[in-house]
């Protein structure tokens, strides 16, 4: 009986070695399996992480490149209105970095092949855009501005750009499409995931607890990146379009604080080493804010240095409270960062919170940095160009009312030149009219020689009074013909060099100096009219003047008499 208890005993032990044996190779083969499908669901999350990345990196790409673009053709217009070489810098730095842009969107797609072709008919459209924007700059530096604006306005940049735009736009809604069925995707791993792990039961608890800290940890990052990337898409999207710095500031300040649940902000942008308020939200008209900040003022002077976001906890006393009809309260929380681009930093903002800041916050604030400081950056070149269209709009009217001004000097000038050559034209009549008048008085000289002679003849005393008239007007006769040569030729020559001097053929004089010839020369004018007048006292006294009635200007007197006297006028004050 004992020995039958004992080969009972072993059997029942070898039956239950069987099972344990079977139990744990059941329980390995279990757990084997369970961690096969962990790792398969594990690399599958993994896998579709990856991919909806990728795809947001598409997005970010093509949005990258055709901001390039449209940096290249604000800066290529810039140069055109103004011809300065420094507006060409966004145009080189696109040109520098488009090839880069396009090798990173064309490794990205290259598994997709309808984006392949898309890619392709890209690459074509972006050279022929740079192709032609090279053209008009070079059009601009052989023959000039009016060239260069001419092939501007033709269609053929304007089709190009639109083409690429969307071209684009087709790839990035592509891109998105995909990247919604692949969160679709990994959506149903999940669900999958969970089913798996309800089926382990009991004996896979440890294995499902794995494989769900695992998912966990995975939907965390893949919400936390899904959450950064919808806030800079969205971002870029509301500071897209023709902004100024101030609007794109707004924008900013608007979305963050209403993204991430924030109750007031600043943003303040770069200018001459420091940096100037551009926009506020949430902050009440009353409170007071600082205008300008520099480089190490405040708490901004660490987020200069460090170009990272910071969070500053229970804020004391003292800053801007915020409120409704309710009631007030102060803000108890501040993240403070920079917008930085090309490690350049354009912009610094700070943000209110009530309650603590989280880490994603400080990395989302870091993420969009380039994006905020890029819009910041386009803003500012597009003020800088209308202001530039401004500026030569008003320097045109300027040239225009200056050719008016120019235009009656000229007609002045022309007038002038015409009462130059009457006046000659009538000292030329005089001077003829002289010699006949000194001919007649040779003449007449003769004829009262002719009758003294017979006088002296039949009366001596009327003779002898005859004689002494005659030599009386013959010596002033004399005196004036003798005065007249001798102050006409200094005087003529006076006449001549005056002339010469007005009429400034050398242009070497000023316009002052030209009024003062053009008065030296009225005024020797004057004194021949005076000298030719003392002649006329002979001929009155011979009784030979003739009286000729002429019109006379005026005008013309009163000018020669003011030119006449302002000099003199000037000179005793």
């Amino acid at each position: 009986m004992h020995r039958k208890t004992n080969a009972i005993s072993h059997t029942g032990r070898l039956g239950l070695g069987k099972t344990a044996t079977l139990g744990l190779v059941t329980a390995l083969a279990f757990f084997v399996l369970s961690g096969a499908v962990a790792l398969y669901i594990t690399h599958h999350l993994r896998s579709s992480n990856d991919r909806v990345i990728q795809t947001h990196q598409v997005i970010v790409a093509v949005d990258q490149l055709l901001l390039d673009i449209q940096n290249a053709e604000t800066g290529q217009r810039g140069f055109l209105l103004t011809g300065d070489e420094k507006y060409l810098e966004p145009y080189n730095t696109a040109l520098s970095r488009v090839q880069t842009r396009m090798s990173r969107v064309g490794g990205l797609i290259a598994d997709d092949s309808a984006q392949l072709e898309r890619f392709k008919e890209l690459q074509g459209l972006v050279a022929a855009k740079f192709r032609i924007m090279e053209g008009t700059i070079a059009t601009y530096r052989s023959q000039g501005q009016a060239a260069a604006v001419a092939e501007v306005n033709s269609d053929v940049g304007i089709e190009a750009m639109d083409s690429i735009r969307a071209l684009l736009a087709q790839v990035r809604d592509a891109e998105t499409e995909v990247r919604t069925q692949r969160i679709t995707e990994m959506g149903n791993a999940f669900g999958f995931a969970v089913v798996v792990s309800v089926l382990t039961g009991l004996l896979g608890v440890a294995l499902t607890l794995l494989i769900g800290v695992m998912m966990r940890r995975a939907a965390l990052i893949t919400h936390r990146n899904q959450w950064m990337q919808t806030a800079e898409l969205g971002l870029g999207a509301e500071v897209a379009g023709d902004l100024s710095t101030a609007q794109v500031a707004q924008q900013v300040l608007r979305y963050l604080t209403h993204y991430l649940g924030a109750v007031a902000g600043a943003l303040y942008v770069e200018k001459d080493g420091h940096f100037d308020l551009a926009a506020v939200h949430g902050v009440p008209e009353s409170a007071c804010l600082p205008k300008q900040i520099g480089l190490t003022d405040s708490l901004f002077s660490h987020v200069l240095q460090d170009h990272r976001p910071i969070a500053v906890g229970e804020v004391p006393d003292g800053y801007i409270s915020f409120g409704s009809g309710l009631g007030q309260d102060r803000p108890r929380y501040l993240a403070l960062a920079p917008a930085i681009v090309d490690g350049d930093t354009l912009a610094v903002f700070e943000l209110g919170f009530l309650n603590p800041i989280t880490d994603d916050a400080l990395a989302l604030l870091e993420q969009v940095s380039a994006t905020i400081a890029t819009s910041v950056r386009s803003a500012e070149y597009r003020t800088r160009l209308r202001n530039l269209v401004l500026e030569t709009q008003r320097q045109s009217e300027e040239l225009h009312v200056q050719s008016e001004e120019l235009r009656v000097s000229n007609e002045e000038l022309e007038e002038q030149g015409r009462a130059l050559k009457e006046s000659a034209a009538r000292l030329e009549h005089q001077q003829v009219e002289l010699e006949q008048t000194n001919a007649q008085l040779e003449e007449q000289a003769q004829e009262l020689e002719r009758q003294r002679d017979d006088l002296e003849q039949a009366n001596t005393d009327i003779q002898k009074k005859a004689q002494e008239v005659e030599q009386a007007s013959r010596y002033k006769s004399d005196f004036l013909a003798n005065m007249s040569h001798e102050l006409r030729t200094p005087l003529n020559s006076s006449l001549i060099l005056s002339k010469l001097l007005a009429d400034n053929q050398d242009e070497n004089l000023t316009p002052e100096q030209v009024k003062y010839a053009q008065t030296i020369q009225s005024s020797g004018n004057d004194l021949l009219n005076l000298i030719n007048d003392i002649l006329d006292l002979s001929k009155i006294e011979a009784g030979h003047v003739e009286i000729h009635p002429e019109p006379v200007s005026v005008e013309r007197m009163v000018n020669g008499l003011r030119h006449m006297f302002d000099p003199l006028a000037h000179d005793k004050g």
